[in-house]
């Protein structure tokens, strides 16, 4: 399946002939628990930045140094 163009340059839809046949033969789902992903140093950095920006912005809200609405 995939995308292409037609003549004028819309997109259009190109559809498998096994599909259309009904010859196409379908998997079932794999129903085991997902392996959680191995979380990298540079998104555990990333993920406690802004759980420490998230933070400062709470007290700086809460303390009145930091203005309520941006713009």
């Amino acid at each position: 399946m995939g995308l292409f163009t037609d003549g004028k340059g819309r997109l259009e839809l190109v559809v498998n002939p096994d599909i259309i046949s009904g010859r196409a033969v379908y998997r079932p789902v794999d129903d085991s628990p997902a392996v959680e992903p191995v979380e990298t140093p540079k998104q555990r950095a990333r993920r406690e930045l802004k759980k420490r920006m998230t933070e400062e912005r709470e007290r700086k809200k809460k303390t009145g140094d930091a203005p309520t609405e941006k713009g």
